[in-house]
């Protein structure tokens, strides 16, 4: 091994303890605050609360403070000469400045020119004999380290070859499985899609060879649910299932995974971090139960948390692999959930502030490195100063504003920082006129949308400016909570409509309504073409939409629900035609009826048993040709 690998080996050996012990005492200090502060926090703050953590064994440098935790925690004061053993070792840089000497006496008569006065400079003779000297001191002076190093990088590879052949084994358990595409299950799985407000195309299969419901993939996620466990629900509590793993989704849990696995898979020798990493997982299902029930009624708080209790009666375990995110948890952690659960309430203002102060006291603390003493060379002082102006001087950015609500910060700062970079190399090819011009018809086409309600479509010449897209949609969805109001807006329409069946059961009353406009077609090939031909850096083109791409109508009865739908269908499923039925179990409802004619989906659902030439014929009186 040459001394400069060796050396760039050894300095990161060095970074992983030192970061692993800081870690430790992170750890610590988190689990303690969730003990405190058990009952005074909501469960997406105890899981934010594990941020610094990997912040800390992320880093690979930052400043000092009188502040800093670990001016009174540090390695060196808990465990004297480890921190020595784990840097460079001067035996290896003499060596280095040696083997220098050696070839500039080669080149030039003057052995002082070198520049490494510190080391006397070898005749030519000598520095064979000297450098194969020091190699053999340097073994012999780091030998333990090198021992400890060694096994820490065969528990690296191990683990490093063992996720590869488990993430193999999951590709092909999820290659057998098969797609979740009938009517029924279709519309259940898109209408949660949308509750959740999931943008990203996602994968709904079924198979026996993955571990409960669970979100598989970062980029490209499915929804994997097994048959044996599918077959036993019913309609809400399938909701509550896909309503559970859409939300690992939006909060790029998979992700959030693979990073702390990579991060365990460093630092395998910590058990503390093991444990960190544990807790964080069970953390993270609280958390997505939070985000799920702080879209749902109070009224379903209670049949969400039966519905986990159903799902354990068929899974039991907890998924290890980092490339899955699911609706799972042993018998031992379903008691803090379920209390969880049963005691939830909506965002707390106040809550959300103690958690977020927590959180920055806590980094404040144990995300700045130690100061240094006074003691050592003047030379080395210098060189660790100019070592952190320079970073001081890369890392001098403006302060990131979050989105609100639970993201990913991590995930969310590293595709903010790509998006920044493309739009900065974009935005070199732009003049001050058209920088002006897009910032001027973007706030302009946003006000003219909220306050008038129209869509608009905006067409980017610069498509690295909009995060590589070429389109952008302001407006579209409209929503009413009377029936009037949806007819007269929906009178306007080209098309087919739906209105209020006459044959309806009188018991059920209008409970709200939705209309939206179409974001396909080709009419988007219209604002392309006109965006290139006007050559403006961007183009915006109000839609004068005439016919819907989506209309739901629903009537309720206490608890029990009428749900009267158009949807617009792509090729591959307008193929089929006519009336049918879902293809589910009796036993689970609500019961569809699906009526396919001239591209779109006609649907009607019913959480009752009714017939079917029922449905069909107040599905034909629904729908106003």
């Amino acid at each position: 091994m040459s001394p400069t690998l060796h050396e760039n080996l050894l300095s990161f050996f060095g970074w992983v303890i030192r970061g692993s012990f800081m870690a430790f005492i992170l750890i610590v200090l988190v689990l303690i605050l969730q003990f405190l502060l058990r009952n005074k926090i909501e469960a997406r703050w105890k899981y934010w609360l594990w941020l610094p953590v990997g912040i800390r064994l992320l880093l690979p440098w930052a400043p000092e403070s009188s502040f800093s935790l670990y001016n009174v925690l540090s390695l060196e004061a808990i465990a004297p000469g480890i921190h020595q053993q784990t840097q460079v070792s001067p035996v290896w840089k003499e060596a280095g400045r040696i083997s220098e000497a050696v070839v500039h006496v080669e080149r030039s008569l003057n052995p002082e020119a070198s520049g490494t006065s510190e080391v006397p400079a070898p005749s030519i003779e000598l520095g064979p004999v000297q450098e194969s000297s020091f190699w053999w001191s340097g073994f012999k002076q780091i030998g333990f380290t090198n021992m400890l190093m060694s096994v820490w990088l065969a528990g690296v590879l191990f683990l490093a070859a063992r996720t590869v052949y488990d993430q193999i084994r999951l590709k092909q358990a999820l290659r057998a499985g098969r797609n979740m595409d009938t009517p029924f299950l279709s519309a259940v799985f898109r209408e949660t899609k949308q509750q959740l407000g999931v943008k990203r195309k996602v994968q709904f299969m079924a198979s026996e060879r993955i571990p409960g419901p669970a979100v598989v993939g970062f980029n490209k996620p499915a929804i994997v649910i097994s048959p044996s466990l599918l077959i036993t629900l019913q309609k809400d509590q399938l909701q509550y299932i896909l309503a559970h793993e859409f939300a690992h989704i939006q909060r790029r849990d998979v992700a959030v995974n693979w990073l702390m696995h990579i991060i365990l898979i460093i630092h395998w020798f910590n058990p503390f971090l093991w444990l960190a990493v544990h807790k964080a997982r069970q953390d993270q299902e609280m958390a997505c139960d939070a985000c799920v029930l702080d879209r749902m009624s109070p009224q379903q708080n209670n049949a969400y948390g039966q519905t986990i209790i159903h799902v354990l009666e068929h899974f039991s375990g907890n998924q290890h692999q980092p490339g899955l995110a699911g609706l799972s948890a042993t018998h031992k952690q379903m008691k803090r959930r379920l209390k969880m659960i049963k005691h939830f309430h909506k965002k707390s203002y106040r809550l959300s502030i103690l958690g977020m102060g927590m959180i920055l006291a806590l980094g404040s603390v144990t995300l700045v490195n130690a100061k240094e003493s006074d003691a050592g060379s003047v030379p080395q002082k210098a060189s660790v100063q100019l070592e952190q102006d320079s970073k001081a001087a890369v890392n001098n950015e403006p302060d990131i504003i979050y989105p609100e609500g639970d993201i990913d910060r991590e995930l969310y700062k590293k595709e903010l920082e790509k998006a920044r970079k493309k739009a900065e190399a974009a935005a070199k090819a732009l003049t001050p006129e058209e920088k002006k011009y897009i910032e001027d018809e973007t706030n302009r086409v946003k006000k003219l949308s909220k306050e008038t309600g129209d869509m608009y479509v905006l067409y980017h010449k610069y498509k690295d400016l909009n995060s590589g897209l070429d389109l952008s949609y302001w407006g579209g969805i409209e929503k009413f909570s009377t029936y009037e109001d949806y007819l007269k807006r929906a009178s306007t329409l080209e098309g087919s409509i739906l209105k209020q069946p006459a044959n309806l059961p009188e018991v059920y009353k209008f409970s709200k309504a939705r209309i939206e406009g179409p974001t396909e077609g080709k009419f988007l090939d219209e604002v392309r073409a006109e965006g290139k031909k006007s050559g403006k850096p961007i183009y915006a083109k109000k839609i004068d939409w005439k016919e819907a791409a989506t209309i739901r109508l629903e009537y309720t009865n206490g608890k029990d629900t009428l749900a009267i739908s158009k949807y617009m269908l792509d090729s591959e499923e307008s193929k089929k035609k006519g009336f049918f039925e879902d293809d589910l179990p009796a036993h689970i409802y609500p019961k569809y009826v699906f009526w396919h004619e001239g591209g779109f989906e006609y649907s009607i659902s019913t959480t009752w048993d009714m017939s079917k030439e029922q449905k069909v014929e107040i599905l034909k009186e629904a729908v106003q040709k």
